[in-house]
C-alpha cells in the first residue's frame, strides 16, 4: 500500500479548505482573493504528483514540496496542515521509492557482465541508470511558473481595482463650522461623498496637522458610513475637538475599504 497518494489527497482538501476560507474573506481583505488562487492552484497541481511517483519518485517528491510551499505561501496558518500534508506527502515518496513505477530506484548501482547493449536489447525492461523522462521535470517548473503567475495576475488586478475605486470616488461641497469656545476647538469638516461604483466596508477619517506639518490628531466621521452605493451621495461630518492652542492648518479627508491601510483617496481641505 502507498502512502503518498493518501496523503497528497488530504493536502489537496486542506489546501482547497485554506483557499475557499480566503475567498470567504476576500470581503474584509480583497488582497486575500490573490491568497486564494495561489493556494488553489498549488492544491489542484499537487496532485500530479500522484502520477509522477508512477513515473520516477524524485519527481513527485518535487512537486509535492512545491505544492505544500505554494498552499503555505498563498494562506499562511490557514493552510498550514495542506502545507504539512504535501510536505509528508513528499517524505513518503522518498520512503517508498521501492514502490515507484521507476525501477531504476529499486538500485543503487547496476553491473552488466557481457555488452550492456544487447543484453537491454534481450531484456528491453531491464532497469536503467539513467534518468527516463526527462521531460517530465517540465511539470514542476510550469508549477512554479504558474503559482507565481497566479501572484503577480492577482496582485494586478488588486492594484487595478484600488485604481478603479480611487478613481470613482469625489468628495464636493467642502464647508468648515470650526471656531474656539470656552479655550476649545468645536465644529469639524463636512462634505459630499459620491462614488459610481459600489464600495464595501469603507472608513474615512481626518488626519489634523499643524502648520509646522506635524500631526496633530486623527478623527472618524461621524456619520459613520459603512457601504457605499453608486451614484448616491452621503454627507460627511469630520469632526474636530481640541484646545484652543492646537490650531489646524488643513485636514486630509482619507477613504479606505475593507480595512486598507493605504488610502483609496484623499482630499486635502486647508484653512486660513
Amino acid at each position: 500500500m502507498k502512502y503518498n497518494p493518501i496523503l497528497a489527497i488530504l493536502g489537496f482538501v486542506f489546501g482547497l479548505g485554506g483557499a475557499l476560507f480566503a475567498y470567504a474573506m476576500s470581503g474584509l481583505s480583497a488582497d486575500l482573493a490573490t491568497n486564494g488562487s495561489i493556494t488553489l492552484i498549488a492544491s489542484i497541481l499537487g496532485l500530479i504528483g500522484i502520477y509522477l511517483f508512477e513515473k520516477d519518485y524524485k519527481l513527485a517528491v518535487v512537486q509535492y514540496v512545491i505544492a505544500g510551499l505554494g498552499v503555505l505561501i498563498g494562506t499562511s496558518l490557514i493552510g498550514i496542515l495542506g502545507f504539512l500534508m504535501y510536505l509528508i506527502a513528499g517524505i513518503m515518496a522518498y520512503m517508498e521509492r521501492d514502490k515507484s513505477g521507476d525501477r531504476s530506484a529499486k538500485f543503487d548501482q547496476i553491473y552488466f557482465y557481457g555488452d550492456e547493449k544487447e543484453i537491454r536489447n534481450r531484456y528491453p525492461d531491464f532497469p536503467t541508470n539513467t534518468a527516463k523522462n526527462m521531460f517530465l521535470w517540465a511539470i514542476p517548473i510550469l508549477t512554479i511558473a504558474l503559482i507565481i503567475l497566479a501572484g503577480v495576475l492577482g496582485n494586478a488586478s488588486f492594484q487595478n481595482d484600488l485604481q478603479n475605486k480611487a478613481d470613482s470616488i469625489e468628495i464636493t461641497n467642502v464647508t468648515s463650522d470650526l471656531k474656539v469656545e470656552y479655550g476649545y476647538y468645536t465644529g469639524g469638516v463636512q462634505g459630499t461623498l459620491t462614488s459610481q461604483r459600489d464600495i464595501d466596508n469603507v472608513q474615512i477619517k481626518g488626519v489634523w496637522y499643524a502648520q509646522d506639518g506635524s500631526q496633530i490628531d486623527q478623527t472618524y466621521d461621524s456619520n459613520i458610513i459603512s457601504n457605499i452605493k453608486a451614484n448616491q451621495k452621503y454627507q460627511l461630518n469630520i469632526p474636530y475637538y481640541k484646545e484652543s492652542s492646537n490650531n489646524p492648518t488643513k485636514v486630509v479627508i482619507e477613504v479606505y475599504d475593507n480595512f486598507g491601510n493605504k488610502p483609496l483617496y484623499q482630499k486635502t481641505v486647508n484653512f486660513n
